[in-house]
């Protein structure tokens, strides 16, 4: 039987240590998908980051 891919995930704050640990993976693993769970509650800050990688994708 074949080895089954493996998928990197990682889930993000949107904050400056979240921002700095996707540039180091994204350099080793540029496979790797992220995801962002939306509290309601974030700072406004964090919401123009988000939409500023959005509008780079």
């Amino acid at each position: 039987m074949g080895k089954k891919p493996v998928r990197h995930v990682l889930g993000l704050s949107g904050g400056k240590d979240s921002k700095a640990l996707t540039v180091l993976l994204h350099k080793e693993i540029p496979e790797m998908e992220y995801f962002f769970c939306d509290t309601h509650k974030e700072l406004p800050e964090t919401y123009d980051y988000l939409d500023r990688i959005k509008a780079r994708l």
